[in-house]
């Protein structure tokens, strides 16, 4: 198997070294790795060239002469369109990109490129927190050479590389020998990324009975929980029904369950079953029968979807007292949920780089343009 999953790695990382190779040299083309700012409705502001980055930076940090001359105002290069997106991206985060553009230029130990590094460090609330240029350990970046089968499905995941993503679990899955707790729970993951869901749903089935053969009930509500769920995501109501049914005397024995996140997630599933089988039915009497009492105290804890959903819930069976209380509570009681706020700090652009007078990065103050002029930094150094 080991030359089978090497030889499909090589396959899907030939591209990101042709693309780097596209970098050097008088003719080189930035426009698939600078920053291009993309909108979205459910994700907010990011960067559509992200992933393209991080391919590039994976190829150099994966060759032999990666730290060669010409490389490095290519890297350098990198990372500053990295930190725009650091700095503006919505979902703010880390993103590993940040982390193979920061090792790499490290390696030129240029002073100037500390307030590159001290930028990224304050790009956002989660680089600020989590992040260290000086703590960065090569040992859990990306190594062609060192990577076993799940590293190589962790990469394609992360790259969007859907078709070998498929590829690499297929592998994994023939080498599993027996089937336990452990490798159930990573198929489920597996199963998960490239949206199978039927290959989750059986991976379920079987953690479920393991589950429910070593008696942990917390355990095993949990697992059929998650069952239940991608039934109802599935279409399969009637078998999300059936799991249910196997969950509530369990789960209700537990003291303020409907308090917790599994509790919340069992409260959600049981108001698409009711839903889905009409007010009438014999399943929605049942299931309201054991939520009714629990909502307004669960609601209090609840993220905007699921407190919608018990407001629903509530006229759809009739209960219009019950439905007023939950309307009166969230306007008088309930705070926002949401990340703590991101913390202001020094735009990328009021960057005065040492290395030439006459080049910076800039944005428009008028349009999300970007605008990065060609960066020279040594004689020796290939053009841009």
């Amino acid at each position: 198997m080991e030359t089978n999953y090497r030889k499909l790695l090589d396959q899907m990382m030939t591209p990101y070294d042709e693309m780097l190779q596209s970098l050097i040299g008088n003719h080189a083309d930035f426009s698939k790795v600078d920053y291009l700012e993309k909108h979205s409705e459910k994700y907010g502001k990011s960067d559509a060239n992200y992933t393209n980055r991080l391919k590039v930076l994976l190829a150099m940090y994966n060759r032999e002469d990666r730290y060669a001359p010409h490389y490095e105002p290519i890297v350098r290069r990198l990372l500053v369109n990295e930190i725009i997106d650091r700095e503006t991206n919505s979902f703010q985060g880390i993103g590993d990109a940040l982390y193979y553009a920061v090792f790499l230029l490290q390696k030129y130990e240029r002073e100037q490129d500390q307030i590159l590094f001290q930028q990224a460090k304050e790009a956002n609330f989660d680089t600020y927190a989590g992040f260290d240029p000086e703590l960065i350990l090569e040992k859990y970046l990306f190594s062609k050479d060192a990577a076993n089968i799940e590293d190589c499905i962790n990469i394609a995941s992360e790259l969007g590389e859907d078709v070998y993503l498929s590829l690499f679990i297929d592998l994994w899955i023939k080498d599993q020998t027996d089937w336990n707790k452990e490798n159930l729970q990573t198929l489920v993951y597996h199963e998960r990324w490239r949206n199978h869901a039927e290959g989750e749903i059986e991976a379920l089935k079987k953690l479920t009975e393991i589950e429910k053969t070593e008696g942990n009930h917390h355990n095993y509500c949990s697992t059929a929980s998650s069952l239940a769920e991608k039934f109802i995501e599935a279409g399969r109501l009637n078998e999300a029904w059936g799991t249910m049914e196997t969950i509530i005397p369990l789960i209700t024995k537990e003291e303020e369950w409907f308090l917790y996140g599994l509790g919340r997630n069992i409260i959600t599933a049981s108001i698409h079953i009711i839903f889905h089988f009409g007010a009438e039915s014999r399943q929605a009497a049942s299931l309201w029968q054991t939520i009714k009492e629990i909502l307004q105290p669960a609601a209090n804890h609840m993220g905007t979807d699921q407190y919608q959903l018990a407001v629903s819930v509530s006229k759809f069976m009739g209960d219009t007292k019950l439905e007023q209380r939950l309307r009166n509570e969230h306007s008088t009681q309930r705070s926002p949920f949401g990340r703590p706020s991101k913390q202001r700090f020094k735009g990328i652009s009021s960057i005065v780089f040492g290395y030439s007078s006459n080049h910076s990065a800039a944005r428009s103050s008028s349009s999300s343009t970007l605008y990065i002029p060609s960066l020279h930094f040594t004689a020796s150094s290939p053009p841009i």
